[in-house]
């Protein structure tokens, strides 16, 4: 506990946050990737897209209801390492976008990262049925990516899968 910031120190360092620091930690990632990268370079990377609702109070500035989750607050993409959990990206957003909106121009940055600095890592972006859209389905095929993505069940589906269910 002695080795813990007191709450003070924590509200002081929230406060001076703004989109520069949150940039800064983006770049210490990149950095820590590379470090532990160059010890062991996995065959493979998972990508792991969500979206989540971090529920937030009071009139903050983007806070908005979200009908997915039925309640206020923030909508954020994320992009995690599908294998080890670490994080590699986030982007706040406010509380009415939907799952896949912006993660196009999101999750460039990344690719080019992995192209760019480790072309021998094989990719595969995974998703659920939120980010079920044609643009990030040629996004990860002109980048070389594969790509698994949930659908939601539907009739037409069925249809096509009954073949594989028999």
């Amino acid at each position: 506990k002695n080795a813990l910031a007191s709450q003070p120190t924590v509200s002081r360092f929230f406060s001076r946050m703004d989109e520069d620091t949150l940039n800064q930690f983006l770049v210490i990632g990149r950095v820590l990737r590379k470090k532990i990268y160059s010890i062991q370079m996995p065959p493979a990377v998972i990508l792991d897209l969500d979206s989540t609702l971090l529920d937030a109070y009071g009139r903050q500035e983007g806070r908005a209801f979200n009908f997915h989750y039925q309640s206020n607050g923030y909508h954020p993409l994320v992009c995690y390492d599908g294998m080890t959990g670490d994080l590699i990206k986030v982007q706040l957003r406010d509380g009415t976008q939907y799952s896949c909106t912006g993660v196009v121009d999101f999750l460039q940055p990344i690719l080019d990262e992995y192209q760019n600095d480790y072309p021998a890592i094989r990719i595969l972006l995974r998703g659920d049925s939120g980010f079920a859209t044609p643009d990030l389905y040629k996004q990860c095929e002109e980048n070389g990516t594969s790509y698994v993505i949930r659908l939601k069940e539907n009739g037409l589906l069925r249809e096509k899968a009954s073949c594989l269910v028999d």
